[in-house]
């Protein structure tokens, strides 16, 4: 057992306490406080095991303080009703809860952009009131109004070196014509010389857009401009004027007015960029709102609202959500068999009152289905095919999905979520025959080298390879098989090395031919592995709420196996073909392998380092790895549990911070799996 520290005592241990000294007994305070009372039993010893003293005494019929139990809560309790006052009183103070978040625009993005996604905004910084300031001119940014904003929307990409700055959005100038139509055609497209420039009027923002344009000065010289939005709509349509502005004010002007559109071809589209001082927390936050914005177009892009989007139902929603899964893969069961086995229990639990978020319910009319496979390949092609709906898969397999998915900037799947990662890169070694005569890497050389193609173990023996200045495809003759084949052709000696999981090694290992390449040979390769969930992006706009519930339930399912690893375990070796000391062994801190579900910026990193040294071997292409990151649908759900996403994401504990009270927030879900322990489940 780990050993209790401070960070794990909280105010929520001294409430307990003086809780079940008030009522007497565990359940009276258990019904009390709202919780179970196996929670109060383990909240009372993580206190008595910090302290290294008893704190109740535990007589027939009656539970009391003891004289340190006393002395322990007389000079705490103080602080609990103190934050428990500071609270009311800053509920009572506050519209909202938290702090503010200034955000800086100009009059065009805060009059007609941000409100389209002032929800996306809400959804990345939880908890922050968002003020909104306007830009009176150009030279706002670049002056001391700066140290009062927290973040900055405009048009432009540089502003000072201490702010970190992004394009969240491009979007299309627009002519608008107000009456005028001598300019359109079937085509639907312009270019600046055929407009007549005496006939447009300009909002100052675009003027400055459009000026950048040098070929263009000499036609914006004579151009009418006002400063404010409204206006130039208003002059526009009473004097049946032209105007130019983004695409993202069609929808607002077609609402309000009679007007035809044309796409201007030659002039620079407008971006929008965020600005995000370096160092600061907000940059976790603000990467999460740019991979928001990575939805490919008439996807949920096209959406703005964020309960439009999980709120509406669609003709073509599914009742079956099918999962692949690589069949001999540890790292990938809690994501697939454990993630089913807690949505078939809360499909049919009604003792379990789901969260919700605004009007955003989580969908249990479907049935989730586990597809055992091969390989990462024969997933890719199944997805492909679209046979499958999300694919668990190792490093390789990602890369190979996304290279596969990818075209001009628009994917057919998405990266929602880790099912597991290994941080230490320690989890794979070279098993050997027993009579084999190498006993280094340099001797691996020319030799027939077995691994499953596709697999953290393949990335593993490439890039070994290539730290001792040998080519893989080169150097040895890799062959591409499952463990139950590698097993076999090691004992036969048809290969001579098998690249596996480190757990898997020692099972073969129990074999009296089988023995490991020394550990030393490889000590100075340590990459992390990930295993990663893949959703094709037309099954996220069919289906977003089955989505939901399937992040829902993993999250539930990491929570089950961190805090009860022998039970789910035992129920898991039940229902698949993996043995109990396998599930043990593999998840043992000391390998490196934690399963959280959150996508840190480690994991992109690691990714586009791998799929510039892969690229052109194995299907593996160069393509844009953040734009195909999306972790939109993983914030909504941490929000609806009510856990701290950003916390989370730059963890690398190998459980929940249970300074976050997680034990309350799952305590309704842990009361129906454990009343169903011994429940028979078939998948």
């Amino acid at each position: 057992m780990n050993k209790i520290k401070l960070e794990d005592i909280t105010l929520n241990h001294l409430k307990i306490l003086k809780a079940v000294d008030d009522c007497g007994s565990f359940s009276k305070a258990a019904q009390k406080l709202g919780y179970s009372q196996a929670l109060i039993s383990k909240k009372v010893k993580q206190a008595e095991d910090y302290f290294g003293v008893i704190l109740l005494n535990r007589s027939p019929g009656s539970i009391c303080l003891t004289n340190k139990g006393k002395k322990l809560i007389s000079q705490t309790l103080n602080v609990v009703e103190t934050v428990e006052n500071l609270r009311e009183e800053f509920h009572a103070t506050f519209s909202a809860e938290g702090e503010d978040l200034i955000l800086g625009a100009t009059s065009l993005i805060l009059e007609v952009w941000l409100k389209q996604y002032l929800q996306r905004f809400q959804l990345c910084f939880p908890g922050r009131n968002i003020k909104e300031i306007q830009a009176q001119n150009s030279s706002f940014f670049s002056h001391s109004q700066l140290l009062d904003i927290d973040l900055l929307l405009n048009s432009c990409s540089g502003y000072k070196e201490e702010h970190h700055c992004t394009r969240l959005t491009t979007h299309k100038m627009v002519l608008f014509s107000f009456g005028k139509n001598k300019y359109f055609n079937e085509y639907r497209l312009i270019k600046t010389n055929e407009i007549d420039w005496d006939e447009v009027l300009l909002l100052d923002e675009v003027h400055r857009e459009l000026s950048k344009n040098g070929i263009l000065l000499h036609q914006l010289s004579g151009v009418n401009i006002l400063s404010s939005y409204q206006d130039v709509l208003k002059y526009a349509s009473e004097n049946q004027k032209l105007t130019i502005l983004p695409d993202f004010c069609e929808a607002d002007i077609i609402s309000q007015y009679q007007v035809l559109t044309l796409t201007i071809q030659d002039v620079n589209e407008y971006g929008i960029y965020i600005h995000v001082p370096r160092f600061s927390e907000l940059l976790i936050s603000a990467e999460g709102l740019v991979r928001s914005f990575r939805l490919e177009q008439n996807n949920l892009e096209s959406v703005p609202n964020v309960n439009l989007i999980l709120g509406s139902s669609s003709a073509k929603e599914e009742n079956v959500l099918r999962i692949g899964i690589q069949r001999d893969s540890i790292g990938q069961f809690i994501a697939g068999y454990g993630t089913k086995y807690i949505s078939d229990l809360q499909r049919s639990s009604s003792l379990i009152e789901q969260p919700i978020f605004k009007n955003i319910e989580i969908n249990r009319d479907f049935e989730l289905q586990i597809l055992p496979c091969s390989s990462g390949e024969e997933m890719n092609h199944q997805m492909k095919r679209g046979e499958l709906d999300i694919c668990i898969l190792d490093d390789i397999s990602l890369l190979n999905n996304g290279s596969q998915f990818f075209d001009d900037l628009s994917f057919g799947s998405k990266l929602i979520g880790i099912a597991s990662y290994n941080l230490l890169g320690q989890d794979v070694n070279i098993v050997l025959h027993k009579d084999s005569a190498i006993n280094t890497v340099q001797e691996l050389k020319g030799k027939r080298i077995s691994t499953l193609f596709g697999s953290n173990a393949h990335r593993f023996i490439i890039t070994l390879f290539d730290l001792y200045n040998m080519d893989v495809s080169k150097d040895c003759k890799l062959v591409n098989e499952d463990p139950q084949r590698a097993s076999r052709s090691l004992a036969n000696k048809t290969i001579d090395a098998y690249v596996c999981c480190h757990t898997f090694a020692s099972i073969l290992e129990g074999y009296a031919f089988v023995r490991k390449l020394p550990l030393s040979q490889t000590d100075s390769l340590r990459i992390p592995s990930i295993r990663g969930i893949v959703c094709r992006s037309q099954f996220i706009k069919e289906n977003p709420k089955i989505v939901v519930a399937y992040l829902h339930d993993l999250l539930v399912a990491n929570y089950w196996f961190n805090s009860s690893p022998i039970q789910a375990t035992d129920l898991l070796t039940k229902v698949i073909d993996v043995r109990k000391t396998q599930i043990n062994q593999f998840f043992n801190p000391v390998f490196g392998n934690r399963i959280d579900p959150t996508l840190k910026p480690q994991w992109s990193w690691l990714l586009k380092t791998l799929n510039r040294r892969l690229e052109g071997k194995y299907g593996i292409s160069l393509f844009d790895v953040d734009f195909w990151i999306d972790d939109y649908f993983l914030r909504l759900v941490y929000n609806l549990l009510n856990l701290d996403y950003h916390f989370h994401q730059v963890s690398f504990a190998s459980e929940f911070s249970s300074s976050y009270f997680l034990e309350e927030q799952f305590s309704r879900h842990m009361k129906v799996l454990y009343e169903n322990y011994d429940l028979p489940q078939k998948y």
